[in-house]
């Protein structure tokens, strides 16, 4: 496994896509808090403020991330590099489990790129701009914060799950690609359309979406006028239980589909 992970790692230092996200974050972080700062001025309440400005842009990662690891999961498919892997001595599930991996290591990397470049820009701007920085709310804010991080990478992780089993069960990059985006914008539909339905089945499905767990902890979840987020030990654990089932349930689909099924190159 150590082998195949080293191999993924050299392949994605040279793959064009992982290059082009890392662009696409890059910029994000860079104008992002510049045009932020700029517009609504660079004075901080505390000094975590800037990370939970950039926590409430999270959503920006659930749109690009998911469409690497799309890519990702059939790229071996598609250039016929996973039957040579496979007919060299290569358990299918050894493989499956080390793109796995592989991508999710490359989500912390994505997310500590993001954040990391943002707050260390934003607070390079308050100083050269001699913004002043107060101290109200700063444990509630450290709080927030770290629950958000921590939730981000695992609902990231929960829709590499997602999007790698759709991958292992199509094979195909560009239909896999069709999928993916139905998904991320149909888990977004049911989260928003139904959250006022008068229906309870209907509010309870929009209640368990990714989307609005995602909504919640990044602090962005507004029903009824009021913003509403993560309270008390009983959410965070629904809020981790739902995303740890999404990925049990898609690693153990993905990897029973790819045990079974032919590799056609």
């Amino acid at each position: 496994m150590r082998n195949f992970l080293k191999g993924e790692a050299y392949y994605l230092e040279k793959d064009t896509s992982y290059r082009a996200v890392s662009i696409i974050f890059l910029l994000a972080s860079i104008l992002l808090p510049i045009w932020i700062g700029t517009k609504s001025g660079f004075a901080l309440s505390n000094p975590i403020e800037p990370l939970r400005l950039a926590i409430s842009l999270s959503f920006l990662l659930y749109f690009i991330i998911p469409l690497h690891a799309c890519y990702f999961a059939t790229e071996g498919f598609e250039y016929g590099s996973v039957k040579n892997i496979i007919a060299s001595g290569r358990s299918r599930l050894s493989y499956f489990m080390g793109k796995y991996i592989s991508e999710l290591k490359v989500i912390g990397w994505w997310m500590i790129q993001f954040f990391g470049l943002y707050y260390a820009l934003y607070m390079a701007l308050v100083l050269v701009t001699g913004s002043p920085i107060g101290s109200v709310n700063f444990q509630e804010h450290i709080t927030f914060v770290v629950a958000a991080l921590f939730f981000n990478l695992l609902y990231l992780s929960a829709y590499a799950a997602i999007v790698m089993m759709v991958g292992i069960l199509i094979k195909k990059t560009a239909s896999a690609i069709v999928v993916t985006f139905v998904i991320i914008f149909g888990d977004f539909l049911l989260s928003g359309y139904f959250k006022d339905s008068t229906s309870a089945l209907l509010r309870t499905v929009s209640e368990h979406t990714l989307t609005t767990q995602i909504f919640k902890f990044c602090g962005q979840y507004v029903i009824n006028s009021q913003l509403v987020t993560l309270s008390g030990i009983n959410e965070y654990i629904r809020t981790t239980l739902i995303a740890v089932i999404v990925i049990a349930v898609c690693l153990v689909v993905a990897m029973i589909a790819f045990r079974r099924s032919d590799i056609h190159t």
